[in-house]
């Protein structure tokens, strides 16, 4: 490799090349995984909407605000893994790449799970049982928890693909440097 990747000019390059590379089957999916939390509205595969709607819970915080959210921290979290990556070069780095993926994979899953049980028992209990009408700011013991199982689970799913993508990635690029590195 001609260019040192701790560089800034280095690492400017190899994240262009690890962007284009992206755009295969694994770029793909990290790609639907980042821009999900946008189109979640209009999908409504998850619930989110605001209260007064269908399904709806969220009084003191917006269902954009979330989404908003969701998607920067997914971006961020997609520049940190981008920037562990010679870090876990090698055999040994793969295996660590890998069981990240998993891991990640799995808090996801878990963090769907927990925001739709949050979000079952805050529709079906915040109004009548604990008495929360419109406007109090008590429902923020709801959403808060919401707000972070729904930026998680985005968060982690993208970092899971972008792992395995990244563990792509370093396969080839190994290819490419041949034997002698």
């Amino acid at each position: 490799m001609k260019e040192d990747p701790a560089a800034p000019d280095g690492y400017l390059e190899e994240l262009r090349e690890f962007l284009g590379f992206l755009k295969n089957l694994w770029g793909l999916l990290a790609g639907l995984s980042v821009f999900f939390p946008l189109s979640n509205i209009l999908t409504g595969a998850i619930p989110l909407h605001a209260y007064g709607s269908d399904d709806g819970v969220f009084d003191q915080l917006s269902p954009d605000l979330i989404t908003t959210l969701a998607t920067v921290v997914t971006l961020f979290v997609i520049l940190v893994t981008f920037s562990s990556r010679t870090t876990l070069a090698g055999v040994r780095g793969r295996r660590i790449l890998l069981r990240r993926a998993w891991m990640s994979f799995g808090v996801s899953l878990l963090s769907l799970l927990a925001y739709l049980v949050i979000h079952q028992t805050y529709r079906e209990y915040a109004w009548e049982p604990w008495g929360w009408g419109s406007g109090d700011p008590r429902k923020l013991i709801a959403e808060l928890p919401l707000l972070i199982t729904y930026v998680l689970f985005f968060s982690m799913l993208t970092r899971a693909f972008v792992l395995l993508g990244l563990l792509e990635f370093l396969r080839s690029k190994e290819r490419r440097a041949g034997p002698s590195g």
